[in-house]
């Protein structure tokens, strides 16, 4: 029983989308944004056939982004996804680290090519 609790703790992140008319989708997450669902979040903001501007991701729910999250979060902004609701502490440690700068600028450079 309690002695098989190894003291990890488990995050759980809820995902749902939304077409909320013929030219916008919406992805709403609820908990802990972590490297372990970024492939899944990537995959339900690419599932749908829009147009960039159209698909927005909202974090109004949001209670914890780790640092993987943070730089996914960079490279969906640098696509012109919308990102909604983002809390005030990640958009500190973004600007903090200076994460979105340098995501901004490899894609301009890429885009140069």
């Amino acid at each position: 029983m309690l002695d098989d609790y190894d003291g990890s703790v488990e995050t759980v992140l809820k995902i749902t989308s939304n077409r909320e008319n013929e030219k916008s989708f919406r992805v709403k997450l609820c908990g802990q944004l972590t490297k372990e669902y970024l492939a899944e979040v990537e995959r339900m903001l690419a599932s749908e056939n829009v147009e960039p501007q159209t698909v927005a991701l909202d974090l109004a729910n949001v209670t914890f982004v780790d640092r993987e999250a943070m730089v996914f979060l960079c490279s969906v902004k640098a696509r012109k996804i919308a990102i909604e609701n983002c809390p005030s502490y990640v958009i500190r440690w973004i600007k903090q680290e200076g994460l979105c700068s340098s995501a901004s600028n490899k894609s301009n450079e890429a885009n140069s090519r």
